[in-house]
C-alpha cells in the first residue's frame, strides 16, 4: 500500500523525490517533507502482505523514472528481514541507486546489508540515526565513517558517505521520531502534547541532520539568509505586520526568551505583531550584525540591538515607560525556516544589562555588566575580561603550565 503526497512549495517547479518507509498513522512526516519542497511516495511500513509491496515497488518505480533517477531513500524503523524489499525498489523497478539514504533505528546488527553501492562501486551517501542503546548497529558504522576504511579515496571537497549519530535515552522501537509531532501538523489552538525532552532534541537534530544530507544531495536550495532579510526588512524597516506575517508558515511562534512575549499560531502572532512589535520600536532602532551561521534549515544571528529607549519596547521591556536612554543589547536569534518560510525564532538576551543601561537594576552587589556586555561583543579585545571575578587578581603571576 502506498500514498503519494505532493510538494506544497509554490516557488519550487520541478520537486525531488523522496520514497519513504513509514507507517501509516506517522503520514505528519511526510506532509512535514512536502513543506520542505519534496514530492514524498509513501510505503506504508511495516508491511502485513507482501503483493501490494511489490505493486508499491513498481509505481515507485515510475515515479523515480519520471524525475530522471534522481531520488533519495528514508526509511523508519526498518527491519533486518525487509532490508532486501529496499534492495528490490532498486532491482526490481529498474531505477538506478538513490542519491542518499537516511535510516531512522534500522532494528539490524551489521551495516553491510544496509548500506549501497552505485555503479563504480562507491558509496550511496547514507545516514543512519539510532538509540544509542544500538552499539553493535553504531559500531559497524563507525568502521566506515572514515575515508581511511571505504577502500577509494575522497578528494578534499567530498563529504564522507557515511554518517551515524547515537540518540541518548531514546527508544529504537518505535522509531523515537514516533514519539514526537511532525510540526507540519500542529494545529492553531491545539493542546500541547507532553514530549519527554530527550525526545525533543534527538527528533529536532535528528531532522536537521537529514535535511542537511537530503538538500546537500538533491536540493532544493532556498536562500534562507535573503528570506531572514526580508522578514526582518519588514518588521523594522516597512513595520509591516501582514507582510512580516507573510514570510511565515501557516503554524509559527516566537519566543523572545527573556520576557516570554511572541506568539504561538499565525492569528496570535499576527496581532503581536501588529499591536505590540512593528509599531512599538523606536525610531533610530538598529540591528547590527556580528556573525551568522546558516544551516540546512536555520540560521543564527549574532547582533547588537541598537536603539534609544524613546518608546515603550515591549517586547522587550513590557510596561516600562521610555527613559530617554541609549541601548545596547547582545542577543542571539535562533531562526527556523521549513521550505522557503520561517517557522520559529528563538531570541536570547541579557535582560539584567538591558535594566542596567536603563537605571532600572542596581549592578553594585551583582555579578551583571550594563553596556558593557554589548561592547565586548562588538570588540571583544576592547574591554578587559574577568572584571566581575573578585578573585581574578590572586591568580595573577602563578603559573600556567
Amino acid at each position: 500500500m502506498h500514498r503519494i503526497y505532493t510538494n506544497s512549495v509554490k516557488s519550487i517547479s520541478k520537486a525531488p523525490l523522496i520514497v519513504i518507509f513509514i507507517a501509516e498513522e506517522q503520514s505528519g512526516w511526510c506532509e512535514q517533507l512536502t513543506e520542505e519542497g519534496y514530492d514524498v511516495f509513501q510505503i506504508i511500513y511495516p508491511y502485513t502482505n507482501l503483493a501490494p509491496v511489490g505493486e508499491s515497488i513498481i509505481a515507485a518505480g515510475i515515479h523515480i523514472r519520471g524525475r530522471d533517477g534522481s531520488w533519495a531513500l528514508v526509511t523508519y524503523g526498518l527491519l533486518r528481514d525487509d532490508v532486501l524489499s529496499v534492495a528490490r525498489l532498486v532491482k526490481d523497478a529498474d531505477v538506478p541507486t538513490p542519491k542518499a539514504c537516511v535510516h531512522y533505528a534500522p532494528l539490524l546488527e551489521d551495516s553491510t546489508s544496509l548500506l549501497s553501492r552505485d555503479g563504480t562501486g562507491r558509496y550511496t551517501s547514507t545516514m543512519v540515526h539510532l538509540s544509542s542503546a544500538q552499539e553493535q548497529l553504531h559500531a559497524s558504522l563507525e568502521l566506515l565513517t572514515t575515508s581511511d576504511s571505504l577502500g577509494y579515496s575522497l578528494s578534499s571537497a567530498e563529504y564522507p558517505p557515511i554518517s551515524v549519530f547515537a540518540y541518548p535515552k531514546v527508544p529504537s522501537t518505535p522509531p523515537f521520531p514516533y514519539k514526537s509531532q511532525a510540526p507540519a501538523t500542529v494545529r492553531a489552538g491545539q493542546a500541547p502534547v507532553p514530549i519527554d525532552p530527550y525526545i525533543r532534541s534527538a527528533t529536532s537534530l535528528a531532522y536537521s541532520r537529514t535535511l542537511d544530507l537530503l538538500r546537500r544531495q538533491l536540493g532544493p536550495r532556498f536562500d534562507l539568509e535573503k528570506l531572514w532579510e526580508r522578514h526582518t526588512y519588514y518588521e523594522f524597516v516597512e513595520r509591516d505586520a501582514p507582510k512580516t506575517m507573510s514570510t511565515m508558515v501557516n503554524v509559527p511562534y516566537v519566543n523572545h526568551v527573556a520576557t516570554l512575549t511572541g506568539g504561538m499560531g499565525y492569528d496570535d502572532l499576527a496581532r503581536f505583531y501588529k499591536y505590540h512589535f512593528t509599531k512599538v520600536s523606536p525610531p533610530d532602532t538598529e540591528l547590527i550584525t556580528i556573525s551568522r551561521t546558516v544551516g540546512a534549515d536555520r540560521i543564527i544571528d549574532e547582533m547588537i540591538f541598537k536603539a534609544t529607549h524613546t518608546t515603550e519596547i515591549e517586547y522587550f521591556l513590557p510596561g516600562v515607560r521610555p527613559t530617554g536612554k541609549p541601548l545596547e543589547i547582545a542577543m542571539v536569534g535562533v531562526v527556523a525556516f521549513r521550505g522557503d518560510k520561517l517557522t520559529f525564532e528563538h531570541l536570547y538576551w541579557d535582560q539584567a544589562s538591558t535594566l542596567v543601561q536603563l537605571g532600572l537594576l542596581d549592578r553594585t552587589s551583582l555579578p551583571i555588566a550594563g553596556v558593557e556586555v554589548a561592547q565586548k561583543v562588538m570588540n571583544p579585545f576592547g574591554v578587559p575580561s574577568n572584571t566581575l571575578l573578585t578573585r581574578w587578581k590572586e591568580s595573577e603571576g602563578l603559573s600556567i603550565d
